[in-house]
């Protein structure tokens, strides 16, 4: 039985409510074995695929392959560089001029 969880493991270790986890269930994302008309036990495999396909989805919003989203993502991590960059530039063109 150490293959198996049970529903307040899987309800702890996916992070999610009773509602969503029984959405697992009804679409086949979870096999749960019944005992008396009530969920007791999940195989820990599938569960841990649950929690991956979460993780990354938690992780990338739907718009993150959009060049919009990997542009506003550059200039965030990149924008002190680019600033820097862009007043070093004008002040040797000042420079050059006069």
């Amino acid at each position: 039985m150490n293959n198996m969880l049970t529903l307040e493991e899987v309800k702890s270790f996916l992070e999610v409510d009773q509602p969503e986890l029984d959405q697992y269930i009804k679409h086949g994302k979870l096999h749960a074995y019944k005992i008396g008309g009530i969920y007791l036990r999940f195989r820990k495999e599938e569960v841990m695929n649950v929690r991956i396909e979460l993780q990354t989805k938690r992780q990338k919003p739907g718009a993150q392959g959009s060049a919009v989203f990997r542009a506003g993502e550059f200039w965030r991590f990149n924008n002190f560089c680019i600033v820097s960059l862009l007043i070093i530039l004008a002040r040797v063109v000042f420079v050059v001029r006069y």
